[in-house]
């Protein structure tokens, strides 16, 4: 009987299979190919007791102690999520009291709080040899008391801040000019500054104005304050509880669902009586499916909750993680990584009604469909135009959908879940596995029948 039931324990291992091997061989990435872990640095991990003064874990407006020595010490922790590039928030030291890193007073040195110049290039290393890329916030703002502000050399470099930022740290600070040539040939300085001297490789840009440098090479995107909620909302408003997917762009260069500037998408979950974890698994598909690089902002794995104030910036507990998001995340990423069409194909939305959006990611040859349902109750969606032969096999919930008598295939999605499949040649069933299985339940049951028969003749003497 104990052997018959180890047999049985060993049939998952079966089930087991290895995703397709689409990434370009040899083929440079591109920055649409990329998956980006979003980190407030103070906020993460504290690994150097030495620079942790006016830590005060207790004051959310106070340093809490993340350093960039903390950060290195958790780099496996993020390759494990598959993530290939991080995003800092701003390293460059900041006046008393800037522990979110936008209250700058040099540019071009590092906040001691956070390390020095040489931890920030051993961490960039250490991502490196990890083949995970570097990107730095960089604010076009100075501290309110920046030096600036009082020397006549720089009175063109300033201009007056704007108001109602989406954070009450970020309200009239002094901005820089980018129309002075000045400025901003000093801003141009500066980033080949921190790509020479640290190795980083980009930067997000974060203006209160619509003042950008988008042709620069080195900046990643950009982030405008007064617009900087406007597109994560709209996805937030479509995952925070079940509801028709609509209001939301595919044509953005940045997905997310939350960041610095926003709150957080657990609290808003939970704010409708939604468990977080099935909205979070629903809003990570769409993010990391469509058009656009998946920025997720740190903790969001664990996950997170601000309590409903984007100023409660908390400190994440790596090892508190939930496992399911973190297995969602793993997937995403490993698709990502897997299957360029995902990346760089073409978009076409396929069916969106009641919840249930089906959309195709096409390129050169190979095709994924994506198929969300945000409903509250099992939905289905008839497909015709796949033509035959051919199937959709899930890479999230691993099951095969196949072409109906009449041409189609019907897929039907159980209520507040998500896959991704990827379209293929029918394989047709596995008669091989099949009879694998039916000969080992058939062994199983006939073990049964001679220990009941054994144990009765045992009892009859």
């Amino acid at each position: 009987m104990k052997k018959a039931a180890g047999i049985l324990l060993l049939i998952p291992l079966f089930l087991l299979y290895s995703l397709n091997d689409g990434a370009v061989e040899g083929e440079e990435r591109r920055w649409q190919d990329e998956s980006v872990y979003y980190i407030a640095v103070d906020r993460f991990f504290n690994s150097d007791r030495s620079n942790d003064e006016q830590v005060d874990v207790q004051d959310p407006q106070a340093y809490h102690g993340g350093d960039l020595s903390g950060l290195t010490s958790q780099l496996d922790y993020i390759e494990e999520l598959g993530f290939t590039t991080l995003q800092l928030s701003p390293v460059m030291a900041n006046a008393p009291g800037g522990f979110h890193g936008f209250w700058v007073t040099d540019f071009q040195a590092v906040e001691e709080h956070l390390g020095t110049m040489e931890e920030m290039r051993s961490f960039v290393k250490e991502a490196h040899d990890r083949d995970i890329k570097v990107v730095l916030d960089f604010p076009l703002f100075t501290a309110a008391d920046h030096s600036w502000t009082g020397e006549e050399t720089k009175a063109g470099w300033l201009k007056e801040g704007v108001t109602d930022a989406p954070v009450s740290w970020l309200d009239d600070l002094p901005q820089l000019d980018m129309d002075n040539e000045a400025a901003r040939t000093y801003i141009e300085e500066t980033m080949q500054f921190w790509e020479e001297e640290a190795g980083v490789d980009g930067f997000h840009l974060v203006s209160q104005t619509d003042e950008m440098m988008k042709e620069e090479d080195a900046v990643f995107y950009t982030t405008h304050l007064q617009e900087a909620g406007d597109l994560p909302q709209q996805l937030r408003n479509v995952f925070q509880a079940p509801g028709a997917v609509e209001g939301i762009s595919s044509d953005v260069r940045v997905q997310q669902l939350d960041g610095p500037f926003t709150g957080r998408f657990t609290h808003e979950a939970v704010e409708n009586g939604q468990n977080p974890i099935t909205r979070w698994r629903l809003g990570l598909t769409y993010v990391f499916t469509t058009p656009g690089v998946p920025v997720v902002y740190y903790g969001s794995e664990t996950p997170l909750d601000d309590g409903g104030d984007p100023e409660t910036v908390p400190m994440i507990n790596v090892k508190a993680g939930n496992e399911d998001l973190k297995q969602r995340i793993e997937k995403l990423t490993s698709m990502r990584d897997q299957y360029p069409a995902i990346t760089r194909g073409e978009y076409e939305e396929l069916y969106n009604e009641n919840g249930l959006l089906v959309f195709e990611r096409r390129d050169e040859g190979e095709s994924l469909m994506v198929a969300i349902n945000n409903a509250a109750e099992t939905k289905t969606a008839e497909l015709d135009h796949l033509g035959s032969g051919l199937q959709l096999r899930g890479l999230l919930q691993d099951g095969v959908v196949r072409e109906q008598a009449d041409g189609t295939y019907r897929l039907a999605m159980d209520r507040e879940t998500a896959d991704v499949f990827i379209i293929e040649e029918n394989s047709g069933y596995n008669w091989l596995f099949i009879g694998f299985v039916g000969s080992v339940l058939l062994l199983f049951t006939v073990a049964v029948i001679v220990l009941s028969r054994k144990s009765r003749q045992r009892e009859k003497e």
